[in-house]
C-alpha cells in the first residue's frame, strides 16, 4: 500500500498519459517496447502533446514504473497487478481533476517573440516543448477582448501609432454594453489623440493616472501593463502598447483567471478611483 500510495503522489499531474497506458499495460496489452509516438497514440493524446507524454514517462521512469532502453524504447516495469492497481489510481487522480477541483488561480504564460530570424526563439525550439504552449501576447489579447462581457480595461503607460491602432482594435471587439476603460499617463497621448474619435464613439473612458505630490516635486503615477477583463480576468506583463513591443522585442507576461486575477481587478479599480476622467480633445 504505501508503495502505491508514493507512486500516486509522484505521478498524479502525469495521470492522463500514464491511466491509458497502464491500463492497457494491466490488461496485458502493452506488451515489450513501445516509442513515445505509439505511446502518444495508445493513450489517445495528440502527437503536438508529446512533450507531455515525454515528461510523463521520465517521471515514470524515475519512479521506477517503466523503463527505457539504448534506443529511446519504452516498457511497463511492473507486473500486470501492480499496473492495474496504479492505474486505477491515476484514473482516480485524473476524475478529481477534471470533475472535483477548481484551481484558485489558472495562469499561462503570454509572450512576444523577437523579430525572426531570432537566436532565443532558436534556442526555444531546441528544447523538448520549443515553444509550445507559450500563447503570442497578441493573440491572447484579442481573445481576451472578445470574452468580456461587462468591462474591458486597458492601462498602459506607453502608446505609439501602432499602439493606438491596437488599443481601438480591441476596444471595437468587445461586445455592446461592455464597460471601457483605458488609464494612461499624463494625459491622452498623441499618437491615441489622432484617434479620440473612435475611442470616443466606443464610449471609452479614458482616465489619468498622474497625481502630483503635495510633499515633493513628483508625481504618483505607474508604469505597470495591465488588460483586465471583467473581474476575474486579466493580463500583466512587460508590453507596452507599441509597435517595438509586438514586433521586435521579447516580451512577457501572464494571463491569470482567478483569485489573483480577481486581486489585479481591484487594484486597477483603486487606480480608476483615484485617477482624473480626461476629456477628449
Amino acid at each position: 500500500m504505501q508503495q502505491a500510495d508514493d507512486l500516486f503522489v509522484r505521478l498524479a499531474t502525469h495521470a492522463e498519459v500514464l491511466e491509458p497506458a497502464l491500463s492497457w499495460a494491466g490488461a496485458g496489452k502493452l506488451p515489450g517496447t513501445h516509442g513515445a509516438r505509439e505511446l502518444a497514440r495508445i493513450c489517445g493524446i495528440s502527437s503536438s502533446r508529446l512533450p507531455a507524454v515525454l515528461t510523463a514517462l521520465q517521471a515514470a521512469e524515475d519512479a521506477g514504473v517503466v523503463s527505457k532502453d539504448s534506443h529511446g524504447m519504452w516498457a511497463v516495469a511492473l507486473s500486470q497487478g501492480m499496473a492495474r492497481e496504479v492505474a486505477s489510481l491515476m484514473r482516480g487522480a485524473r476524475l478529481y481533476r477534471d470533475r472535483v477541483h477548481s484551481d484558485a488561480n489558472e495562469v499561462e504564460v503570454v509572450i512576444s517573440r523577437p523579430a525572426a530570424p531570432s537566436r532565443l526563439v532558436a534556442e526555444l525550439e531546441r528544447t523538448i516543448e520549443g515553444v509550445w504552449g507559450l500563447e503570442e501576447t497578441a493573440v491572447m489579447l484579442g481573445q481576451m477582448a472578445a470574452n468580456a462581457t461587462r468591462r474591458f480595461s486597458v492601462m498602459t503607460p506607453f502608446v505609439d501609432e501602432d499602439g493606438a491602432e491596437r488599443i481601438v482594435s480591441l476596444f471595437q471587439a468587445t461586445r455592446p454594453g461592455v464597460a471601457r476603460e483605458l488609464v494612461v499617463r499624463d494625459g491622452l497621448p498623441a499618437a491615441l489623440a489622432s484617434k479620440a474619435g473612435e475611442l470616443k464613439a466606443l464610449g471609452v473612458a479614458v482616465y489619468d493616472f498622474r497625481i502630483p505630490r503635495p510633499d515633493r516635486p513628483e508625481n504618483e503615477t505607474f508604469h505597470a501593463k495591465v488588460v483586465r477583463v471583467d473581474d476575474s480576468e486579466c493580463y500583466a506583463g512587460s508590453s507596452n502598447m507599441t509597435r517595438w513591443s509586438f514586433a521586435y522585442s521579447l516580451e512577457l507576461g501572464f494571463h491569470v483567471r482567478g483569485a489573483a486575477a480577481a486581486k489585479v481587478c481591484r487594484l486597477l479599480d483603486a487606480v480608476i478611483a483615484v485617477s482624473a476622467l480626461t476629456p477628449y480633445p
